[in-house]
């Protein structure tokens, strides 16, 4: 069992700036303000961990769980690797009631400091696939795939938060809806291999969802 911690300095505004919809046009200066304002509260909430585990990759079972790595686009997405880095990281619970608390005070400050907290976890987990591919020198690696994602399916949530003993660990649950909270958390599978294919990179043109994604129609998505 791994667990680090991750602290942010700064959020990535312009990935903010893109899930809030502003597409190819530029934010206002009121916008920008209320940018860094909301920047700076959540910076103060955050509590960033995560949590992993490397298991070898025997016929999508991982051993001793009842976990199974589901569905054709995992399959294709694994090819030609021998190991898989389970990854679970949150922003912890504070990140949740300061938007909860923006919610009820404007929808304008809430819905930014949401953006800005899904851009924080998105460099929460760059960070901690960092530190742990320094485990690893020399060998390939893909890139995170999430839980829910194409037909990998979300019902595995609890199982797969379970083999990292995240609720006790990290303070990461799953609903039964299969949510996970606090809500600015990830669950995602790595794959590590000496040979990793080039179409296992992220790329709109090998994405299960490039037909529906709202980002890739509006020329947000930095993966076109």
């Amino acid at each position: 069992m791994n667990i680090g911690k991750i602290t942010l300095t700064n959020i990535n505004k312009g990935d903010a700036i893109h899930y809030l919809g502003f597409g190819n046009a530029d934010p206002d200066a009121s916008t920008l303000a209320l940018l860094d304002k909301c920047e700076k509260e959540l910076l103060s909430s955050l509590d960033c961990k995560y949590i992993y585990r490397v298991f070898p990759l025997e016929n999508g079972q991982i051993p001793g769980s009842s976990f199974r790595l589901r569905g054709n686009a995992i399959a294709g997405h694994l090819k030609g690797c021998r190991k898989i880095i389970l990854l679970c990281a949150t922003l912890s619970e504070g990140a949740d009631r300061l938007i909860r608390k923006k919610q009820l005070l404007g929808m304008a400050e809430a819905m930014i400091t949401d953006a800005l907290a899904s851009a924080a976890i998105e460099q929460v987990c760059d960070e901690a696939e960092r530190e742990i591919m320094k485990s690893f020198p020399g060998t390939g690696h893909t890139w995170r795939f999430g839980l829910g994602y194409g037909d990998f399916p979300l019902d595995q949530q609890a199982a797969f938060l379970s083999i990292l003993d995240a609720p006790k660990r990290i303070g990461v649950c799953s609903s039964s809806s299969f949510l996970l909270t606090p809500l600015k958390s990830v669950t995602c599978v790595i794959g590590l291999g000496e040979d990793i294919p080039t179409r296992n990179k992220k790329k709109c043109a090998n994405c299960s969802l490039r037909g529906t994604c709202p980002y890739r129609r509006t020329d947000l998505c930095s993966s076109c």
